[in-house]
């Protein structure tokens, strides 16, 4: 049940860490002193280093496996709302990932989508 809500955990994420880039690109390069009256991790000392690299990565990594899966959510829905048959059989490889990489709920909307379209697979 929690495998097609993942996208939301990706996306809290991506904005957490791009949340801490800014603030640590701000306190080492910028200096803007309203954004450090609001928040800053110069507390931190030299870890303020650390913070920036590992939001970067966390960024890049999330923001990535964001848009993977919403892609892959939206080539979902696509194709089980195609009107060809002949579609729909052709992409039946990635609907079955798909629908493995999401979870109970969207292999239940692929079987039905099997069914209206009478394969038996």
């Amino acid at each position: 049940m929690y495998k097609d809500k993942i996208y939301i955990i990706s996306i809290v994420i991506t904005l957490i860490s791009l949340f801490f880039f800014i603030i640590s690109i701000n306190d080492l390069l910028f200096g803007n002193v309203a954004l450090i009256h609001l928040f800053s991790i110069k507390f931190i000392g030299a870890w303020q280093y650390w913070v920036l690299i590992v939001s970067v990565i966390l960024f890049s990594y999330f923001a990535y496996m964001s848009y993977s899966l919403i892609s892959d959510m939206s080539k979902f829905k696509k194709l089980l709302q195609s009107s060809s048959k002949k579609t729909f059989i052709s992409n039946m490889p990635d609907l079955e990932r798909i629908s493995k990489r999401f979870g109970e709920h969207y292999d239940d909307l692929l079987t039905e989508a099997k069914h209206k379209w009478g394969i038996k697979k």
